[in-house]
């Protein structure tokens, strides 16, 4: 039997909790035992215990020697042979708890970001990845263009590396659209509206205000447009700030985070993803499947998912007018849309899945393990 630690920085909604819950679902039990750690600061922690696994509070998103002296004690305690980490907080805790244990290390980068730190910060972080990186067995990034910034930034060795695609339940997400979809009239969405949908964070990065820019340039020319973002975060009050002064409160909902946000995709016409960079966004990946045309800035993450006219659209980031025009074109032309939207689900289901990623993480962790019994 090999003994896994999960050690998350958070168990809130995204991608780096969903991942893990997918795995701890889908890993054989008669070979992987898996605890899971993290703060209790959102409903995957829950969602853990319901799986029947071992759940433990780490603060692993909080400096100090608490959330390290609370993995020793789990690493200890449960005999774990293979710390995986996900996130800053869980990645630096992992790794000096491995090095301190003799347990290995595996460390999964959820998209690199460091840009909006001070110079010296950055300095700081990179220095810091990079010594890390030293005392871990293996690497893993979730997107080949991840994986090369990773390279590039000398965050790894060679051949220390990963890379285990994001993937998604696709069959699981198509039983939940069939039995319990969003309805537009429960999210406050006309019947006849054109839905441009965003499921995302509310943080800098993911430029959530770019899709409100497109909203204000395209608003004169289509009475019908709406906007649904999903999520929620610091830049709330900001984004709802803006809305309100470009006159926009009647076209623009904030549902909140929502359980299983894929539902809502049949309330969407369009789906659009504004990043400044990612890492692989499950959001994006869950549109596709649900047979939806994208629209997606052309930068790490979104450009190993979107084939640009083929699977969806890509746009420069950071290009207001741009990302407009593209909107506005699929949004005149439904056919197209129809016909992006069956390619994207294709690629999916064909490079994407759940079970890819499932089984090459169990890989990592057989050689893991085998590395720290020697």
């Amino acid at each position: 039997m090999i003994r896994v630690l999960q050690l998350l920085t958070t168990t809130s909604l995204g991608g780096g909790p969903r991942q893990v819950w997918d795995l701890v679902r889908h890993l054989p039990r008669d070979e992987f035992e898996v605890t899971v750690g993290g703060p209790r600061d959102g409903p995957f922690f829950g969602r853990f215990r319901d799986l029947g696994c071992r759940v433990a509070v780490v603060r692993a998103d909080r400096l100090g020697l608490r959330p390290l002296r609370e993995t020793l004690a789990l690493v200890r305690a449960h005999g774990v042979q293979v710390i995986h980490s996900h996130g800053k907080g869980a990645g630096l805790y992992g790794r000096l708890a491995a090095r301190r244990t003799g347990a290995a290390a595996v460390h999964t980068f959820h998209g690199i970001h460091y840009e909006s730190y001070p110079r010296a910060g950055r300095w700081l972080y990179l220095a810091l990845e990079r010594r890390l990186g030293r005392w871990t067995h293996t690497v893993v990034s979730v997107s080949a263009s991840q994986e090369a910034e990773g390279r590039a930034l000398g965050l790894f060795r060679p051949g220390q590396s990963a890379t285990v695609l994001n993937g998604v339940d696709v069959e699981a997400q198509d039983r939940a659209l069939a039995g319990a979809p969003l309805r537009r009239d429960a999210l406050g969405l006309a019947a006849d509206a054109l839905v441009v949908g965003c499921v995302a964070r509310f943080d800098p990065v993911k430029n959530l205000a770019a899709l409100v820019a497109a909203l204000e340039r395209l608003a004169p020319r289509e009475a019908r447009l709406a906007l649904l973002l999903i999520g929620d975060g610091a830049e709330r009050a900001r984004l709802q700030a803006r809305v309100a002064r470009a006159r926009l409160g009647a076209r623009v909902v904030f549902a909140g985070w929502l359980e299983d946000s894929a539902r809502a995709c049949p309330a969407m016409d369009l789906y659009a993803a504004p990043s400044l960079k990612e890492g692989l966004p499950l959001a994006l990946l869950e549109a596709m499947a649900a047979g939806l045309a994208v629209v997606a800035t052309d930068v790490p993450g979104h450009r190993d998912v979107v084939r640009d006219g083929e699977t969806g659209l890509l746009v420069p980031a950071g290009d207001d007018a741009a990302l407009a025009a593209a909107l506005g074109a699929l949004l005149a032309d439904p056919a197209r849309r129809r016909r992006l939207g069956r390619a994207g689900r294709a690629r999916v289901l064909r490079e994407f899945g759940v079970a890819p990623m499932v089984a090459k993480t169990a890989e990592i962790y057989r050689a893991a393990a085998a590395a720290a019994g020697r």
